[in-house]
């Protein structure tokens, strides 16, 4: 028996109320459930803020009273004026209150260690008053027995909350989907790295006002030394774990072939950038193991063609214009080392470079030569000449813009620890950086852009 339209209407109409009633309900409760959300995120995003800022800028001042110390030290030993000395302390009591400030806001959270904090402000203000009435012996004795262990509890005990913090938050918007976690963690990396920045500048200062006089010198370089592992240490497994997050939750949401375009465009700049992010810290993290003589490679025999374009694609899917034509070329060298040489260049060549980017090789005997080239500007004279250095930068810019002055200095010694070499060239207004490496073809036909000449 077929059933009738009005038969069907009363099952029908309930359904529906059913379904509006239920939708009703959900986004009731999603509503809900965002409010509360929004105000515990709020709540905890603040106290996080005061927390982060307490932790830089106590790191800072601990920092700038040392340097301090160090400054009535030289003033007394005859190498350092009183202007100098009085300067640093300016800047000392200046920073210890910015962290008395922040102690005192209104909106320091309960659970927060504000008294410790205030100790540590009172402390550092004592140790600069023995320091400017003329005995910096009591006062580095001072700091060392007193300051640095307050300084070390609280910097513990804000790190401990920091990360409480930071894990509460990322559970209350867990809901909110991969591209605000992902989001998430790229905030969580940005003060440690600017941390990182201004730490190593004030290690810097210290250093160089020390060199005068041996014996502080050579004490204020062992601490130095043992500082800039602790924190490479720290650094290896603070940014590996995020950077690793984000570049694979964009690889893998990239291959999506039901994603928009604006939004697979979007997500190839996120991993071409957390790719330059990762190939920084590399460089950072390199270069310490080379000083430390802890970097070990490991050579074997292996494709240059297949690791190039593994390099060159995520530039091609953001929308860049590359042209490579590498033969089949086989290498024997350190994959890990010579993948992080070439992707340095490449990162240059199109952050830098000119319009064009060109990428060739060819075999000449036993060498084997890669050439990353472009159509910009290239570098200037005095620039070329300390392209290759460490830590070189012009005025208040780095020498290569969107870096942290290591690449090309950390990819030299990675190419020269491989039996091969790394130069720089212009050829016809070309930029032209050319790689050696050992190879055991004898023979090979040219392979290079149509645009530049492979030169080696």
């Amino acid at each position: 028996m077929t059933p009738t339209r009005s038969g069907w209407l009363g099952p029908l109409t309930l359904v529906l109320l059913s379904v509006v009633a239920a939708a009703a309900m959900v986004g009731i409760g999603i509503s809900f459930s965002s409010s509360f959300s929004a105000s515990q995120v709020a709540a905890n995003a603040s106290a996080l803020h005061w927390t982060n800022a307490t932790l830089g800028s106590a790191g800072i001042a601990r920092a700038s009273v040392a340097q301090a110390v160090f400054f009535a030290f030289d003033e007394r030993v005859g190498v350092s004026s009183s202007e100098a000395k009085n300067a640093a302390l300016a800047e000392a009591l200046d920073n210890l209150d910015k962290v008395e400030r922040l102690a005192s806001a209104p909106d320091v959270p309960s659970e927060a260690s504000v008294e410790e904090v205030r100790e540590l402000v009172a402390l550092g203000r004592s140790i600069l008053a023995e320091s400017e009435s003329g005995d910096p012996v009591a006062a580095e004795h001072d700091r060392l027995t007193e300051f640095e262990p307050l300084f070390r509890r609280v910097d513990q005990r804000l790190a401990a909350r920091q990360t409480v913090l930071a894990a509460t938050i990322a559970d209350s918007q867990a809901a909110g989907g991969r591209i605000a976690r992902i989001t998430q963690l790229a905030i969580t990396f940005i003060i440690p790295a600017m941390t990182m920045l201004v730490f190593w500048w004030v290690l810097r200062r210290r250093l160089r006002m020390r060199e005068l006089e041996l014996g502080m010198r050579l004490e204020a370089e062992r601490s130095l030394r043992e500082a800039k592992d602790e924190f490479i240490s720290g650094l290896s497994h603070e940014l590996r774990t995020p950077l690793t997050t984000i570049l694979g939750f964009s690889d893998v949401l990239a291959e999506d072939a039901r994603l928009p375009g604006d939004v697979a465009e979007m997500l190839g700049y996120i991993h071409v950038h957390s790719s330059d992010l990762s190939r920084m810290v590399n460089d950072l993290i390199t270069a310490a193991r080379i000083d430390e003589g802890s970097l070990s490679s490991k050579s074997d025999l292996f494709w240059l063609a297949d690791l190039v374009e593994s390099i060159v694609h995520p530039y091609l899917k953001a929308g860049e214009s590359i042209e490579v034509r590498v033969p089949p070329i086989q290498v024997y060298a350190d994959r890990v080392h010579v993948r992080q040489i070439v992707h340095n260049l490449v990162a240059n060549a199109v952050r830098h470079g000119g319009n064009e980017i060109a990428i060739g090789a060819r075999v000449s005997g036993s060498r084997a030569h890669l050439v990353v080239a472009d159509s910009g500007p290239g570098l200037a004279d005095q620039k070329a000449e300390s392209a290759f250095q460490r830590y070189v930068h012009q005025g208040r810019e780095a020498l290569v813009a969107g870096s942290v002055g290591l690449g090309l200095a950390v990819s030299r010694e990675l190419a020269m620890r491989m039996s091969g070499s790394l130069d720089y060239s212009r050829v016809n207004g070309w930029t032209v950086f050319t790689l050696t490496l050992p190879s055991f073809a004898t023979q090979s036909p040219i392979v290079e852009p149509e645009s530049v000449a492979v030169v080696g």
